[in-house]
């Protein structure tokens, strides 16, 4: 299939290194953000929804600067609430949201299974 379009084997490895890594990497840069603010929330007792607290960490000036270190189109926070927060509830996300990807902001102590699954 590379050859019929055009796409050597080096050319191939340098789109596959560019594009893949970094889409997983800030899909789980977001969740960490997340569960950071769920984790933040449920220590002082408040409690919000799934979509209140995208909202919030979206709107977070560490989310924009987060976002501007990816090369990914102008931040549009409104969709970005929207996209974030069905990733979040996917179903084939769940594998991604598992203790050892996870660590306390500012820790590297790993957030328990429990408390990952009582918060997403």
């Amino acid at each position: 299939m590379l050859e019929q379009r055009g796409i050597g084997e080096d050319e191939a490895i340098k789109y596959i290194e560019k594009s893949i890594p970094f889409k997983r990497t800030w899909k789980m840069w977001r969740f960490t953000l997340y569960l950071w603010k769920r984790v933040e929330n449920d220590k002082k007792g408040i409690i919000k929804n799934r979509i209140e607290t995208v909202a919030e960490v979206v709107h977070m000036p560490k989310y924009k600067r987060l976002y501007d270190t990816f090369p990914l189109l102008p931040l549009d926070k409104e969709k970005e609430i929207k996209n974030l927060t069905q990733l979040i509830a996917e179903p084939r996300q769940s594998k991604e949201f598992k203790s050892k990807n996870f660590f306390y902001e500012g820790t590297k102590k790993n957030i328990p299974q429990s408390l990952i699954d009582k918060l997403r």
